[in-house]
């Protein structure tokens, strides 16, 4: 066996890793050479730049926040078609990104990270792949995302099903729907895309929903020729920018008790209901029984009146198992599928934890986040110096652009990096107690919020809320404006 130093010496050196080209990957490549830091390697596990939007295709993906405001405030995107763009759209854009700023020469397509393990000796991270010499680098940044690991529903018989089983984040857009018996499990964000297109080819669609969900319209609208010429006018664009934000910002009041905004979404939600279905029974089944905003809110012109078709059918009765050549419910029925698709989003809570990356004494990230995760600010994590996260626990939101808070994250890693080279150190950890108290904190404001009054994806299985941040998109990016190093330990 290969001492540590003979180890670290045979492996291809560089400044920063970066785990994924998603966004916060892309973001994080140009603001580092923007900085003047070259030196650095994106491994990325699929053959092209996009993330979640390279890996969601299936039919109707888009974003569900306006464009203008899913773009990088340094790279507005005079070429968007709609408001709310596609997924192919958003996987261009992130294209012509990596082009413009020589990103893509630097990324290691098709490669998994299958360890990485910080060395306390030499203060470098030493990351093995499943492709080619393992990488020693002294920062490393972890920008998968929450939205990386998908989930399947825990159904037995699922494993024995003859039809084909589709994910929605592992589409085969091969394959033609049209004339086949098709199921979605799951009525989420991501359903409420795919639902429409799926019911205009297949010849049955059932859509098994387990808990309603709340739906506002989406104030959509295609981009004409004049909205482009002006987005190519930069005090426009950022104009347009900064009103979306504006007004998302004003979306997030919606989800405290007795605001105008919450007030007015509520009307809202319910004039979108009984404008667009208008069978009663029907419409019953679709009324959520929970608080608007505890689980992410759906906007739609189409999923309403799509479960209205008359090859539509909503099935509420529990799912009791998965047959090779259907679904049965509780109440004994069959439906006879020949299509299967699992609208069932992604493990948030085991995304991160379920990579072998160790820390201080071998200590990995799954032991550290036993009670769920959690890390300094979402970006640094006690006893894993030189680490960093982008769109770590307890920064989702639930209102308005993840761009938002992706600078300011990547801004604060950098601000790191660069302390710990001009001060010739070899790492930078946040102090225990520190991290313990700032997430204290968070979790005390959480605490009968509106996010702890149902199950969704911003709770771990003990029930705490690990995805989102409580306050608005201003207090983020205050608070990451510039790292507080009394906070940190060096070495």
């Amino acid at each position: 066996m290969n001492s540590p130093a003979t180890d670290s010496a045979s492996r291809q050196a560089t400044r920063v890793v970066i785990l994924g080209a998603g966004m916060s990957g892309l973001c994080m490549a140009i603001q580092l050479r923007k900085v003047g830091i070259e030196d650095y390697i994106i491994l990325e596990k699929q053959p092209g730049v996009g993330g979640t939007w390279w890996d969601n295709v299936y039919p109707g993906a888009h974003v569900d926040i306006p464009a203008p405001a899913y773009s990088f405030s340094f790279e507005p995107n005079p070429h968007w078609t709609r408001r709310f763009a596609s997924a192919p759209e958003i996987q261009a854009y992130m294209q012509r990104c990596a082009e413009k700023h020589a990103v893509l020469p630097k990324v290691r397509f098709g490669t998994r990270i299958t360890r990485a393990r910080f060395d306390a000796e030499s203060g470098d991270w030493l990351i093995d792949t499943d492709r080619g010499p393992g990488v020693r680098a002294r920062f490393f940044v972890c920008s998968t995302g929450p939205l990386s690991q998908i989930r399947f529903p825990d159904i037995p018989g699922l494993a024995e099903f003859r039809g084909t089983l589709l994910h929605s984040a592992r589409w085969d857009p091969d394959h033609d729907l049209a004339g086949q018996r098709v199921a979605v499990i799951g009525t989420g964000s991501t359903a409420s895309q795919l639902v429409a297109p799926i019911a205009r080819r297949a010849a049955r669609l059932h859509v098994f929903q387990r808990t309603a969900n709340w739906v506002l319209p989406r104030l959509d609208r295609p981009y004409n020729a004049l909205d482009r010429l002006l987005a190519r006018f930069p005090p426009y664009s950022a104009l347009v920018r900064q009103a979306w934000v504006a007004l998302l910002e004003f979306g997030r009041r919606g989800f405290d008790e007795g605001t105008l905004a919450r007030r007015a979404m509520l009307r809202t939600a319910e004039a979108h209901l009984r404008r667009q279905v208008a069978d009663q029974a029907l419409r019953a089944k679709l009324r959520p029984a929970y608080p608007l905003g505890c689980k992410r809110i759906i906007y739609s012109n189409d999923f309403y009146p799509s479960l209205s078709r008359p090859n539509v059918e909503l099935v509420t009765e529990p799912i009791a198992r998965i047959s090779p050549s259907g679904i049965v419910t509780a109440d004994g029925r069959e439906r006879p599928l020949d299509v299967l698709v699992c609208a069932t989003g992604f493990d948030v809570q085991h995304a991160l934890g379920s990579l072998a990356i160790a820390g201080i004494g071998g200590r990995t990230l799954r032991e550290a986040w036993a009670e769920g995760p959690e890390a300094h600010l979402g970006v640094t994590v006690s006893g894993f110096p030189n680490l960093f996260l982008m769109l770590g626990p307890n920064t989702a939101t639930g209102h308005t652009s993840t761009l938002l808070y992706i600078e300011p994250e990547v801004r604060y890693a950098i601000a790191c990096m660069q302390r710990v080279v001009a001060g010739g150190q070899r790492w930078i950890d946040v102090r225990p107690e520190v991290q313990r108290a700032s997430n204290a904190r968070l979790q005390q404001r959480l605490a009968g919020s509106v996010w702890t009054q149902c199950r969704s994806w911003y709770r771990a299985d003990n029930g705490k809320v690990i995805a989102l941040f409580p306050g608005f998109t201003r207090e983020y990016q205050a608070m990451l404006r510039q790292p507080d190093f009394a906070e940190y330990t060096f070495g």
